[in-house]
């Protein structure tokens, strides 16, 4: 009996350090498949953040070309609407300008304009050849060699000019 009860005892020992060994086993195994579970999950969330900022990236990229696309557009449409308000402005000018030149006042100033001019440069010639029909006149110098535009035509064309930069767009 007693090599039974010793057996038993063996054999209760043996089973008590099974169960010890399959509990620090499954403990072991559970420990490592939530450490493998979180890494994995770690990974899954890291991989789709930079998916998710590569995502964003391009959506950045794409919105920055469209707000140039725009900007470009806005742009051309701005240029088309002034070279159009340009040519308003000159169409009034010129029509107001031609209109002038058949009236009494533009004799009047025609002639005060040319006795002042002489008066500074007596031997200056005025000329009213080739100034248009807006009218005006040009001082040429005694040798011939310096022309002073003072046609409308020509003040005008300054005129507008001076507007197209006065009204340049800056587009930095």
């Amino acid at each position: 009996m007693n090599i039974e009860r010793k057996l038993k005892n063996f054999a209760k020992m043996a089973e008590d350090e099974a169960l010890k060994t399959r509990q620090v086993l499954i403990g072991e195994t559970e420990r490592h498949v939530k450490d493998s579970l979180e890494k994995t999950k770690k990974e899954a969330v890291e991989v789709a953040e930079k998916a998710l900022e590569a995502e964003l990236s391009k959506l950045k990229q794409i919105q920055k070309r469209e707000i140039v696309r725009y900007e470009s557009e806005a742009r051309k449409k701005l240029i088309m609407r002034r070279e159009e308000i340009l040519e308003e402005l000159k169409y009034i000018v010129e029509k107001d300008l031609l209109e002038y030149v058949e009236s009494p006042e533009y004799r009047e100033w025609l002639s005060k304009a040319i006795q002042d001019e002489m008066s500074k440069n007596p031997a200056a010639i005025i000329s009213e050849e080739n100034c248009s029909d807006l009218g005006g006149y040009k001082l040429i110098s005694a040798n011939g060699k310096k022309v002073v535009d003072n046609t409308f035509a020509a003040r005008l064309l300054e005129a507008l000019e001076n507007f197209q930069g006065f009204t340049a767009l800056d587009f930095r």
